[in-house]
């Protein structure tokens, strides 16, 4: 008799033992699916917050012309924009990021470069800009940095590149002239296709 209740005492102990190693277990497995799933809401929150990275068929939001990835030499020259809708659009170089709010009449929640050492992105409004004779997509000729005393460094090691200390006043200057002669340029161009219209419709009604 006794043996037997030692006996059932046993397989009960296993069974409260089990029970409890099974119930940790699952809470354990909860607990890491919680976290992962945290993680990952965490990642998805920073890369909607955040500057994005440009895709290999994404185009200048101004001239339409390709737009460099980071891994790319040219692409340390990409700027982006965040729009008060939540879109995020890039540009090939940091003139047209200025000129598409002349065009478009257009405010941007967030603009950002990348800096010319790291090819991280940098909030364009801290960023310290350098002009220098460097090949940019469309001939800007700005690189941006980070720090100011990379700006510095990046100036006393490279003189034969010309660089100087720039702000972004005198780039927006620079972008106006060229937008405002192009834009001269289309209406030139305009006139004198309505002019060709109208010569062509002379010679036809002389002809009558």
């Amino acid at each position: 008799m006794k043996k037997f209740f030692a006996i059932m005492v046993a397989l009960f102990l296993m069974i409260i033992v089990s029970a409890c190693g099974n119930e940790a277990a699952e809470n354990e497995q909860k607990n890491g699916q919680e976290i992962a799933a945290t993680e990952v809401k965490h990642d998805d929150d920073d890369h909607a917050d955040g500057p994005h990275e440009p895709g290999a068929d994404d185009v200048c939001a101004f001239c339409n012309m390709k737009v460099y990835e980071k891994a790319d030499p040219m692409g340390v020259f990409t700027a982006q924009a965040k729009t008060k809708d939540g879109e995020y659009v890039f540009f090939d170089d940091s003139g047209c990021l200025l000129n598409i709010t002349r065009r478009d009449d257009i405010e941007f929640e967030e603009k950002w470069v990348r800096d010319y050492i790291t090819s991280e992105w940098v909030e364009a409004d801290s960023a310290t800009p350098v002009k220098a004779d460097l090949k940019t997509p469309m001939k800007y000729g700005y690189a941006f940095f980070k720090h100011n005393e990379s700006a510095e460094k990046f100036i006393s090691e490279n003189s034969d590149k010309n660089p100087a200390m720039a702000t972004w006043e005198q780039i927006d200057q620079i972008a106006n002239e060229r937008y405002m002669k192009k834009m001269k340029m289309n209406s030139d161009s305009m006139d004198k296709d309505k002019d060709s219209e109208m010569d062509g419709d002379s010679e036809e009604e002389s002809g009558l």
